[in-house]
C-alpha cells in the first residue's frame, strides 16, 4: 500500500520538467540512475531520505533536491508527466524501498501523505505492493 508512495517519492528524483517527443514529460536525464544502489547504501539512502522529508536543502544531492521540487506536482497529478520509463522506475524503486527499508518507507509516507489522500490513486495506477 504505502510502498507506491515511497517508490514514487524516491523514484521521482529521476524526474524534472521538460518536453520529450512532443509530450510534456519530466526530463529523462536521471532515468539511468540505479536507484537500488542508492537504497542499498545506508549512508546515501539516509541522506536522500532526510533531504526529501526535511525543510532544509543543506548538503542534499542534486537529484534529491530535484525530487523534492517535482514531488508535490507528481503526487497531485499521479505522475501524469512521467514517461513510461519513469513509471517503471517508480514502481521498481518503491517496491525495493518497501521490501528492504520498511520503517523508512513508512516514515516517508507519514511525512509526504499524512492524510493518506494520494495513496488510493497511486495504488490504482501503480498497483498494490506487498511488503
Amino acid at each position: 500500500m504505502m510502498w507506491k508512495f515511497v517508490i514514487m517519492l524516491l523514484g521521482t528524483f529521476v524526474l524534472a520538467t521538460a518536453q520529450q517527443q512532443g509530450q510534456d514529460y519530466y526530463t529523462g536525464r536521471w532515468n539511468d540512475i540505479n536507484t537500488k544502489d542508492i537504497i542499498d547504501n545506508a549512508r546515501l539512502f539516509k541522506k536522500y531520505k532526510e533531504c526529501v522529508i526535511s525543510n532544509s536543502a543543506v548538503g542534499c544531492p542534486k537529484e534529491a533536491l530535484e525530487l523534492k521540487r517535482v514531488l508535490p506536482e507528481a503526487l497531485e497529478t499521479v505522475c501524469a508527466k512521467c514517461s513510461p520509463v519513469q513509471v517503471t522506475k517508480v514502481q521498481d524503486t518503491l517496491s525495493h524501498i518497501c521490501k528492504t527499508r520498511k520503517p523508512d518507507f513508512d516514515e516517508i509516507l507519514a511525512k509526504i501523505d499524512p492524510e493518506k489522500t494520494f495513496r488510493p490513486r497511486f495504488e490504482e495506477k501503480f498497483g498494490k505492493l506487498n511488503c
